[in-house]
């Protein structure tokens, strides 16, 4: 039973470090109650800054459900993107609702360590659902392509650019 108590006082430990760095520093990690998406996120904005190296961002809020990052190019056009992430930890690879407004859907999968795993990139104008909420969907595994719910497979795999792109920002 005392390992049990142990676990905890350490997950509220990380917890508590991960709530303090998120509101002293919130251009580099949303402020958010679900660590997994929060820290899929803290990724994925690195990832958008290596990706669009010319442009410059927003961040969505936790009231802003069509996107989470906001690309805003050279030309002022915008690419809205929806961060959605899972676990090794979770047992239904189910992913929180996806809400239409978004122009590119990114799939991100963390493993036990909460380091990313896979990352798939969905572009709305390629799929005929994106304008309608998605509930009770579940996220492909890597290497599998028959996993995770029909709409979600297909995605662009930018795993390999992700794992680069974190390599240079944490050498």
């Amino acid at each position: 039973m005392q390992d049990i108590f142990d676990a905890i006082d350490q997950y509220a430990e990380a917890y508590g470090r991960l709530e303090q760095l998120q509101r002293t520093r919130t251009v580099e990690i949303p402020i958010g109650d679900q660590k997994t998406g929060v820290i899929a996120e803290f990724f994925a904005r690195i990832y958008a800054k290596h990706r669009f190296p010319k442009a410059s961002f927003e961040f969505g809020s936790p009231s802003e459900h069509a996107w989470d990052i906001k690309v805003i190019q050279p030309d002022q056009s915008e690419i809205k993107v929806q961060v959605k992430a899972v676990s090794a930890h979770s047992q239904t690879s189910r992913v929180s609702p996806i809400h239409p407004g978004w122009h590119q859907l990114w799939l991100m999968r963390l493993n036990e360590h909460l380091q990313p795993q896979a990352l798939w990139i969905i572009e709305a104008k390629n799929s005929a659902w994106s304008k309608a909420p998605l509930r009770n969907r579940t996220m492909p595994k890597l290497g599998s392509p028959q996993s995770g719910s029909v709409e979600l497979r297909g995605g662009n795999n930018e795993t390999s650019n992700l794992l680069a792109a974190l390599a240079t920002a944490n050498p």
